[in-house]
């Protein structure tokens, strides 16, 4: 039994539906944007309000990338060379307001007509994010650690997007650990080690230790770590050393934090 074509579009249009968050349908040349949440929802709009309505709901740790990436003229690229744009987005989530992880694609499509002509849908991944990050913690343990543990008194990893950090290693229960420990950052370790032990000598090269954006500037033009050597005080030479977590991207900065006494 053959067919209809309203009973396939149908079809597809509930499997679309039922499988992404949302599709969109882009024309570039008459700036005109559809979107289709679900079955029956579905809102037009200029490919401008298209986009603001996007900033409003991408996090902004991944605004600058979604703007840059989406844009006419790289569109238009994509469409000449029959190239997707791919990406996974960090995006409020209207029916409750949070932040979830979505998977985007944008995809050329030739309709016959000589416009440029693009498919967008989100797919919800919170589930496959969730298990990616739990590889990538299991290979920082395994790997990462194990690699850089030799000597070292504290380590962190430190997103420097937004300071947030995490003391992955100490030795449970000496001086160093108990110290790091009365602190809520890694940034408020820095500034009281700088106040209070770090010789004066060494304030000022340490100090740029302490500034994320000037060490985030360091590992984006293709250093893989820097290195300070410096005395506290009592006259005592550690090594500080900030590397790329193995996966550290612009977007996705984290670095791992290691701080050695030498003598």
């Amino acid at each position: 039994m053959k067919m209809d074509r309203a009973r396939v579009e149908n079809i597809i249009s509930k499997y679309l539906g039922s499988i992404f968050f949302f599709n969109t349908i882009i024309d570039v040349n008459d700036d005109y944007c559809i979107t289709f949440y679900g079955e029956e929802k579905s809102v037009e709009r200029t490919f401008a309000e298209f986009l603001a309505k996007a900033r409003e709901l991408v996090h902004p740790l991944f605004l600058n990338r979604f703007e840059s990436e989406v844009t006419v003229e790289n569109l238009k690229t994509c469409y000449r060379e029959g190239r997707s744009i791919r990406a996974e987005v960090l995006m409020q989530n209207g029916e409750d307001g949070q932040y979830h992880w979505f998977r985007a694609r944008i995809i050329p499509v030739d309709d016959g007509t000589g416009h440029m002509v693009f498919f967008l849908n989100a797919l919800l991944v919170d589930d496959v994010v969730k298990k990616n990050e739990e590889n990538r913690s299991e290979m920082f343990n395994k790997a990462v650690i194990d690699r850089l543990l030799y000597n070292y008194i504290l380590v962190y990893v430190i997103d420097l997007s937004n300071g947030m950090s995490r003391l992955v290693y100490s030795t449970e229960g000496d001086d160093y650990d108990i110290y790091a420990k009365a602190f809520k950052s890694h940034l408020d370790m820095m500034k009281d080690l700088k106040d209070t032990y770090v010789s004066e000598d060494f304030i000022l090269p340490f100090e740029r230790f302490m500034d994320y954006d000037y060490i985030k500037k360091q590992l984006d033009s293709d250093k893989d770590r820097l290195v300070l050597i410096f005395r506290d005080k009592n006259g005592t030479a550690f090594e500080m050393l900030v590397s790329k977590y193995p996966e550290y991207e612009e977007d996705y900065p984290l670095v791992i934090f290691s701080l050695k006494e030498l003598s």
